[in-house]
């Protein structure tokens, strides 16, 4: 005589003699009912011990029986589906039902992934179309946390995890991920503007990043490298991009303004309103000033000096000189290292 008892989750069959079957998990504790793993191996066990189960998806590995949904499906592709574990031992048996939910699995697996400037977008799909509630953590980093599709942003690199529950079920599925914020690299170029003569190099140099790349690229040396050598002919602006070890980029500009030979003045207005009070020489296409001077018509020198930033305000002996012409007289030290003698007139108005 054999009776059979359905106790929660625990299934007894007692047989004559006294002796009963039950099917428990490994600790002894009842076997689950509804089964929502993808390709776990679920370890089953059998009293009195020494039986053996049968039935879908049952495998013996190293001595203990486990259920594998994957080993269940045999084919099946429709969820959820029954699969009948059997215990028998000493002639006797016992049977128990395990149902085998559509687990929730994330593919493909969540990777991690790197922002420069805080801002990131993340998502997540499921091996299996249907409905599911969706959460992301920590929800206050994101827009919102209740889709698959997650944006935000950090201020230090940080760890999120997506959990999936199906709608129909109750199963569940979750991932992680972790956001790396990266540095962004600052560049810094020299120099950043300057004014020569046509062909007259400008030798850069380029600090804080890894990877150059230069664009305009026109008269540069290389346009790949932080220290290139530029001839340009006429006016041009750089941008140069700069890439760290990241892959985070940060951009400057250059501007070369390029002028046509030595341009010098031949009247100004020193009126003291700020424009033209000053008749000086630009400081570009030269290397220094030998001799600055200039002559009233009586033959006297009413300014000179060798420092090509100094310039005649139109003062002589501490007050303004009279209108009219005078006469300049310019040496200049080129870049070549040649000298160049430059004389004009020069008009003084008030």
């Amino acid at each position: 005589m054999r009776l059979l008892l359905f106790l929660g989750l625990l299934w007894v069959s007692t047989i004559g003699y006294g002796q009963t079957l039950t099917i428990t998990n490994a600790d002894g504790s009842a076997i689950i009912g509804r089964y929502c793993y993808a390709d776990t191996d679920y370890q089953l066990s059998g009293q009195p011990a020494g039986g053996t189960f049968s039935g879908c998806g049952i495998m013996l590995k190293e001595g203990r029986w486990y259920f594998n949904p994957v080993k269940a499906a045999q084919g099946v592709t429709v969820f959820p589906y029954q699969c009948v574990l059997v215990y028998t031992v000493n002639g006797q048996s016992i049977s128990r039902s395990m149902l085998v939910q559509k687990p929730v699995v994330v593919s493909p697996a969540l990777q991690d992934t790197a922002t420069c400037d805080g801002s990131f977008t993340v998502e997540a799909k499921l091996l299996y179309a249907g409905a599911y509630n969706y959460s992301w953590s920590p929800a206050n980093l994101l827009e919102r946390s209740d889709t698959s599709l997650a944006s935000g942003h950090i201020d230090q690199t940080q760890q999120f995890i997506f959990t999936a529950q199906d709608v129909s079920s109750g199963c569940w599925g979750s991932d992680s991920l972790r956001v790396r914020l990266s540095p962004k690299p600052v560049l810094r170029i020299s120099p950043e503007d300057t004014t020569i003569t046509a062909r007259q190099p400008v030798y850069y140099k380029a600090e804080g990043a890894l990877y150059y790349l230069w664009t305009d690229a026109s008269w540069l040396s290389d346009k790949l490298i932080g220290n290139p050598v530029a001839y340009p002919q006429e006016s041009v602006q750089y941008t140069l991009i700069g890439i760290n070890e990241y892959g985070c980029r940060d951009t400057a500009t250059a501007r070369v303004t390029v002028i046509d030979g030595m341009k010098i003045p031949n009247a100004f207005t020193p009126n003291g309103d700020g424009k033209n009070d000053v008749f000086r020489i630009a400081n570009v296409g030269y290397q220094g000033v030998e001799e600055f001077r200039i002559i009233n018509r009586w033959g006297q020198v009413v300014f000179e000096t060798i420092n090509g930033t100094d310039g005649w305000d139109g003062q002589y002996k501490g007050q303004p000189a009279e209108m009219g012409t005078y006469f300049y007289s310019i040496r200049l030290r080129l870049l070549d290292g040649s000298v160049k003698v430059f004389r004009g007139d020069l008009v003084l108005i008030r």
